[in-house]
């Protein structure tokens, strides 16, 4: 089954106003470091829309399944930070006909927002001094109490740390599609699900290039990509981290690129400047070999095939037994206490059975069928023929002979019970 969007995100045409969707995502989050998880994968399902069930899901944001599990709601509820509507958190089962895929969209609050004018929201007006540059959003809550725009305002974030959200919306409000030409690049290096983004460090994943995690990830979204100059408090507001928190995120990614964030004094104050745009966009560091950069989502590919090989092995009768009696199914004693194995069950057997492993068990059963042969399509012919006798034609003045009669005639046991298998065969065929 397909994930989809919204309705209610939706123009005229039928066609999903991903912009929006973008700016009302990087608002909701602002300052709320709990919702990055959420936040990921809602950017997932609005900006992959093909992307469907658990393991998809996983392998585009970059995750685990269990991951995406523990993230989204209950069926037919929301997540809980908002950002996520289920549908059906989907069934696991080794039988086709019992599966059934995970199904979750983005929860938009759009039915509480003027759509056509969000970005004014975000920007000052014109004639209007000491607003600051999230003016008309503060107009706009006189009017509107309880708007969910109101979430930029309620994070009391600084003016720089504004400045660097209205230019980061504005850039988000732009992006309609993932290119590699022109604006798309910025939504192509926004995807979380590429390396850049990800939270595990070493070869393991055939990382391209050290991770810089999550929660540069968020910081990345939220100004857009672009080259932004903050303080340890500006980014303590827009992601809602610690101080310690903040420390540990610079330290990390001055870590993972000295380019990408260099200390300056400022009066008596200590910035960094964090260069997005110079090192991520087109021309820089992280840039090149651009088409290499879903390095993680390549190896997770690879475990799903090796899940899906599974799946279909257990779709089998032999591979479906091998499962029901392994350690891999949970309830494993459940079973074996309902179908206890016979007392003359085949040493061998009782000794696969016990030690559990599954692939060690459907090897069994696939010899014991290799050995027993294929089923014959058709019954046999009889080993013995029947004897017929021929008819005598009269001749005059000699007498024909006499037939034997049916009740003298003797047929052994044997012969009856081939007959009557024979017999049966071809009635049930």
């Amino acid at each position: 089954m397909k994930l989809f969007s919204n309705s209610s995100g939706r123009d005229a045409s039928g066609r999903t106003d991903l912009p929006s969707r973008l700016v009302e995502m990087a608002t909701r989050s602002v300052g709320r470091s709990e919702t990055v998880m959420e936040l990921g994968l809602a950017w997932t399902v609005e900006t992959r829309p093909y992307v469907s069930a658990t393991r998809g899901l996983a392998r585009w944001f970059g995750t685990t399944d269990k991951v995406v599990r523990e993230t989204v709601g209950q069926n037919g509820s929301t997540s809980k930070y908002g950002f996520l509507w289920t549908k059906t958190r989907g069934v696991a089962s080794p039988t086709a006909e019992e599966r059934e895929q995970m199904v979750i969209r983005y929860s938009s609050n759009a039915r509480t927002l003027d759509r056509s004018t969000s970005l004014k929201y975000f920007s000052p007006s014109p004639g209007q001094e000491g607003v600051g540059p999230l003016g008309d959003l503060a107009l706009k809550e006189g009017k509107e109490k309880g708007s969910k725009s109101n979430a930029v305002k309620s994070a009391r974030i600084s003016e720089r740390a504004q400045e660097a959200l209205v230019k980061g919306l504005e850039t988000l409000s732009e992006l309609d599609e993932i290119s590699t030409m022109g604006k798309g690049q910025t939504l192509l290096m926004l995807d979380p699900g590429l390396d850049i983004w990800a939270e595990v460090q070493g070869d393991e994943h055939r990382v391209a290039v050290p991770p810089l995690g999550r929660r540069s990830w968020h910081l990345a979204v939220l100004t857009g990509l672009n080259d932004v100059t903050l303080s340890v408090l500006d980014i303590e507001g827009l992601l809602g981290l610690s101080k310690r928190g903040v420390q540990v995120l610079l330290a990390r990614m001055e870590k993972a690129n000295p380019v990408l964030v260099q200390k300056v004094r400022q009066g008596r104050t200590f910035l960094y400047e964090i260069r997005f745009a110079s090192v991520l966009r087109a021309g820089g560091d992280y840039w090149d070999d651009a088409y290499d950069r879903d390095n993680i989502r390549k190896a997770r590919a690879a475990k799903d095939r090796a899940v899906q090989e599974v799946s279909a092995r257990r779709g089998t009768g032999p591979g479906y037994i091998a499962y029901l009696l392994s350690t891999a199914n949970p309830k494993r004693a459940e079973y074996l206490e309902a179908n206890p194995l016979p007392a003359d069950a085949d040493p061998a057997w009782v000794a696969l059975v016990q030690e559990g492993d599954e692939l060690a068990l459907y090897a069994h059963l696939r010899q014991q069928e290799a050995e027993a042969g294929p089923v014959p399509s058709s019954p046999e012919f009889l080993p013995t023929p029947v004897k017929t006798q021929v008819a005598e034609v009269a001749t005059p003045g000699k007498p024909r002979p006499a037939q034997e009669s049916s009740e003298s005639a003797e047929v052994s046991p044997e012969l009856l019970a081939e007959m009557r298998q024979r017999i049966s065969a071809r009635t049930y065929a």
